[in-house]
C-alpha cells in the first residue's frame, strides 16, 4: 500500500510542476484522482524505479564489462563491472554511458548496462535484498498473514536478507529451505550492490586469491601417523639439528618433510629409517641427532614433531629442503627451501 501512495504523491508533485499550484482546483483535484484509479501495480512499480533509478545504473553482464577511457571499443580499459554492481552516470552520449562506481570512472557500453525498471529487475535478479527493521519488534511469521503462528523476533536496526515480496510480505528463506515471512510495512528493503573495479584492484585480488589457495594446498592435513614417544623425541631432535634456530612455520615444515617420506612409498616407512637413511640428513649422520635425543629436544621442536605427526605441513607433501641460496625453485621458509 505504501508503495501506491508513494507513487501518487509522486505523479502528484509532476503534475504541480506542469500545471502550477493553481492547479489546486476542483478541477484540478479531479484530474488528479482519475490519474490515481488509473494506476496498475505495474504502474506503481515502473514510477518508483524509474525515481529510485534516476541517476544510476546496473551492470547487465553474466560476469564482466569493461570500463574504458573513452566512448568506444578501442579506448583503453582501466576498470571492470561486474555482475551485479552498480553505478552513477556522469553523463550519457549515442551508445555509451560514463559511470562512476568505487574507484573507477569511465564508459560502458550501453548494450551491458540497465536504467530505471530494467535497472531495477537487474538488481532483483543478481543482487542481496536485504531488510533493515524499522518498528520496535518484528515478528517473523510462518505464514504470510497476520495470524500465522510468530517464529521469531527481530530487533530495530538489525538486518536480514529477503526474497520475494508478495501482497506486502517478504520472504525469508533459511539454509535449510525453510521459508518464514516477515510484513514489508516493517522494513525499509535496499539492494546489496557491488562495485566496479580498477586493473589494479583486479589484480590485487587475483594475487590474494592465489595466494590463499596456495596456502591451503601447502597445509592441509595430511593424516596423522601413530608414533611412539621414543620417535617423538627422535624426530624433534633432527628438527632441533636442522631448524632450531628457524620459524615455527620452518620446524614444522623440516618435520612435514620426514614424515611425507615416510608416505610416500619411495622411502623407508618408519621415521627412524627415514632419518638414518644413508646421506640424507647430516645431523643424524655426525650423531648430532643422536646427542641432542638424549639431552632431551626444546619444547618447541617436541610441539613441532608432534604437529608433523598429527598430519600437519606447512609445505604440502614436499620431500625436500637445503639452506636457500636461490638455486633452487621452491617454498621459502626461513633461511630454507623445501622442494
Amino acid at each position: 500500500m505504501w508503495k501506491k501512495g508513494m507513487a501518487i504523491f509522486l505523479l502528484a508533485a509532476m503534475w504541480l510542476c506542469q500545471t502550477g499550484f493553481a492547479g489546486l482546483g476542483n478541477e484540478g483535484e479531479d484530474t488528479l484522482n482519475a490519474l490515481m484509479d488509473q494506476l496498475t501495480a505495474e504502474d506503481v512499480e515502473e514510477i518508483l524505479a524509474e525515481e529510485v533509478w534516476d541517476g544510476k545504473v546496473m551492470a547487465k553482464v553474466d560476469d564482466s564489462v569493461s570500463v574504458r577511457t573513452e566512448p568506444g571499443t578501442d579506448a583503453a580499459v582501466i576498470g571492470k563491472m561486474f555482475k551485479g554492481n552498480a553505478g552513477e552516470i556522469v553523463k550519457r552520449t549515442e551508445g555509451w554511458t560514463m559511470i562512476r562506481s568505487g574507484n573507477v570512472t569511465g564508459w560502458v557500453s550501453n548494450d551491458y548496462l540497465a536504467f530505471g525498471v530494467d535497472a531495477e529487475e537487474q538488481a532483483a535478479k543478481d543482487t542481496k535484498k536485504i531488510a533493515t527493521v524499522t518498528a520496535q519488534t518484528l515478528r517473523v511469521r510462518a505464514e504470510a498473514n497476520m495470524d500465522a503462528h510468530v517464529i521469531d523476533l527481530i530487533a530495530q536496526g538489525e538486518t536480514i536478507e529477503v526474497g520475494e515480496e508478495k501482497d506486502g510480505w517478504l520472504e525469508i528463506i533459511y539454509s535449510d529451505g525453510e521459508i518464514n515471512y516477515i510484513s514489508g510495512e516493517f522494513v525499509e528493503v535496499s539492494y546489496q550492490y557491488g562495485k566496479a573495479k580498477t586493473l589494479d584492484e583486479i589484480k590485487t585480488e587475483e594475487a590474494a586469491r592465489k595466494a590463499a589457495e596456495e596456502k591451503e594446498r601447502r597445509t592441509s592435513n595430511l593424516g596423522a601417523i601413530a608414533a611412539s614417544n621414543d620417535e617423538l623425541l627422535l624426530l624433534a631432535a633432527l628438527i632441533q639439528a636442522e631448524a632450531g634456530n628457524q620459524p615455527y612455520e620452518g620446524q614444522v615444515a623440516v618435520g612435514a618433510v620426514v614424515m611425507n617420506r615416510v608416505r610416500s612409498g619411495a622411502y623407508p616407512n618408519s621415521i627412524a629409517a627415514v632419518i638414518s637413511a644413508p646421506g640424507q640428513f647430516t645431523p643424524a649422520a655426525t650423531g648430532k641427532v643422536a646427542a641432542i635425543q638424549a639431552a632431551g629436544p626444546r619444547s618447541i621442536c617436541i610441539q613441532a614433531a608432534q604437529a608433523a605427526l598429527n598430519g600437519e605441513t606447512t609445505v604440502g607433501t614436499l620431500t625436500h629442503f637445503r639452506r636457500s641460496n636461490g638455486s633452487i625453485n621452491g617454498i621459502v621458509i626461513g633461511n630454507h627451501v623445501f622442494y
